[in-house]
């Protein structure tokens, strides 16, 4: 694939200050605003093609960006607004969506346990990667799965436990990864009346605290919880309200919150923080870490100030004695840490409704494709399993998922279709090919597999499905996982330039249609909303909208 030309969803000079909630930041000399993971995917390649720095936007809440130009790309998530109910207990939410509006969502459905969000600013993708809490809740009770896109354009799929570490510390503030979404759970139903009340509280606090006065990032300072007491309560101690350099200013209503009074510079601020941070550890033998984060460039000086270095990986500026902090990617670093060890993840997703209709989501099945071994031994040992593909079940039954049933004997079946069928879609590396390949089966281990030229345009000798043409598959069914191993002869001919295209889906009866990853409608017949016709079909036969995978 081509990444010689910036993915359209990239402007070129655009005021970083202009999408943060501080209202301070220079000017990036690449800005995003993807509206889909294929739209992140893109910008994160073009981005390593051409070895430039990146970083990650949502509305700016918990992020202060460095003066002057950030000299490589920002990526802005706050076009990815799409949210709906899978179940009557299950949310799904991308990336950009805010924390008050989880909260609205909510209280529309009569379900308890996203009121706390109300009024806290940020992002749902900020809120899940920093573990986010107030007002007695925290997102880790929530979020059931969580949804990135790592810096090589590789999908992943986790569940809660294997995120959250604890009071702001999950597995990707240290990992390249960009979170694109998750899974809510709300189990437990509530009176109207007493979540708005809730929620009510919620914004009475932040204005009596007069947390909306001025622009601030909330807690500059975490607390350590070795000192005893709260932050906020140490600079108290200290003296600290009411402390300015230039436009910044300690509020005077809570000694943790720093104040953009209007026009303050990320120098201003992070040098009243460096300030703070001295006499509470001078004065109340308090080492604090900064919880807001600095994106960019900045002087060794205000860097080591402010202990910069306990926030992740930073890196040196060859041409001044400054530092790059606060990046998803720099140049600096490996493209990939270690070798590639096998089987390695290509693909996880979970599956979403074609149309994301609401009550209509399998939140208990996704998908994952792994590659078995490096392209260079699968070349020498071209009929062995090179990938594999399986649907995997995290409870219920098969039955339960896949209710329409063959009854013939488990075997090559034409016309699977008929019935409910996990089934995956591999095509040609280059985006400008039609050529792709469609594998189905069932849990009771039927399968068919069909080769085309173009959308539904089946090779020459696949106009009659044949068994005969898939010797080497290797199919197998699990109580919670579909499987299919493919040898390295069936997919050669459609990589490129190690590359190709893939897609899972479900096809399971009625109104049964599922996407793994899901591509964001195009146009408004693939919507569900209160026009939604019936008779308006998905259309899995795209192959130039399925998802790039790269492989080693």
């Amino acid at each position: 694939m081509s990444v010689v030309v910036p993915p359209a969803c990239v402007e070129h000079q655009r005021l970083i200050s202009a999408s943060t909630y501080y209202g301070i930041g220079g000017t990036a000399k690449y800005f995003a605003q993807p509206r889909s993971l294929s739209d992140v995917q893109q910008c994160l390649n073009w981005a390593l093609h051409h070895r430039l720095p990146v970083a990650v936007l949502g509305c700016g809440s918990n992020l202060l960006f460095a003066d002057g130009e950030f000299g490589g790309l920002v990526i802005c998530l706050s076009g990815m607004t799409n949210a709906y109910w899978e179940s009557a207990e299950s949310l799904y939410v991308e990336a950009g969506v805010s924390n008050t509006e989880i909260a609205e969502i909510c209280l529309d459905a009569g379900r308890a346990g996203g009121a706390w969000m109300y009024r806290m600013p940020g992002h749902l993708g900020a809120t899940v990667r920093m573990n986010a809490r107030c007002y007695g809740g925290e997102i880790s009770q929530i979020a059931e799965s969580v949804f990135t896109v790592d810096v090589h354009g590789c999908l992943h799929l986790y569940s809660g436990k294997d995120v959250f570490y604890g009071y702001k510390k999950t597995l990707l503030m240290d990992s390249p990864e960009i979170v694109v979404g998750a899974r809510l759970k709300f189990p437990t139903t509530s009176e109207r009346e007493e979540l708005l009340t809730f929620m009510l509280s919620c914004e009475a606090d932040r204005h009596r605290k007069h947390h909306f006065e001025h622009p601030s990032c909330g807690s500059t300072f975490k607390n350590n919880y070795q000192v005893g007491r709260p932050s906020g309560q140490v600079f108290d101690e200290c003296g600290l309200k009411g402390s300015r350099v230039g436009q910044s200013e300690v509020s005077q209503f809570h000694a943790n919150f720093v104040w953009n009074l209007g026009g303050a510079t990320s120098h201003e601020m992070l040098t009243l923080a460096a300030h703070m941070r001295e006499r509470a550890l001078s004065l109340k033998n308090a080492d604090l870490e900064l919880e807001v984060q600095p994106i960019g460039l900045f002087e060794e000086k205000i860097y080591d100030a402010c202990a910069m270095s306990r926030l992740g990986p930073s890196y040196a500026e060859e041409k001044s004695r400054s530092q790059w902090v606060g990046l998803l990617w720099h140049p600096g670093s490996a493209v990939h840490a270690s070798p590639a060890s096998f089987p390695s993840i290509l693909m996880q997703s979970p599956f979403q409704h074609y149309f994301r209709k609401p009550g209509s989501g399998q939140p208990d099945v996704h998908v994952q494709l792994l590659q078995l071994m490096s392209i260079d031994d699968a070349r020498m040992n071209p009929e062995k399993p090179f990938l594999r593909w399986e649907t995997i079940q995290n409870s219920g039954t098969w039955q339960q998922v896949f209710p329409l049933r063959p009854d013939q004997p488990a075997d090559f079946l034409d016309e699977l279709w008929q019935f409910s069928v996990s089934e995956l879609f591999i095509a040609h590396g280059n985006n400008n090919s039609g050529e792709y390949l469609e594998f189905e089966m069932t849990p009771e281990g039927h399968w068919i597999a069909i080769a085309f030229d173009a959308p539904r345009k089946r090779k020459s000798n696949h106009q009659i499905p044949k068994k005969e043409h898939w010797p080497q598959l290797n199919w197998q069914v699990a109580q919670n996982a579909l499987t299919c191993e493919l040898p390295y002869r069936i997919v050669a001919p459609l990589i490129f330039n190690n590359e190709l295209r893939v897609q899972a889906c479900l096809s399971l009866g009625g109104e049964g249609w599922f996407l793994a990853p899901h591509w964001n409608p195009s146009a408004s017949n693939e919507c569900w909303d209160t026009q939604h016709k019936p008779d308006v079909k998905p259309d899995f036969h795209q192959p130039q909208r399925f998802w790039r995978v790269a492989l080693d």
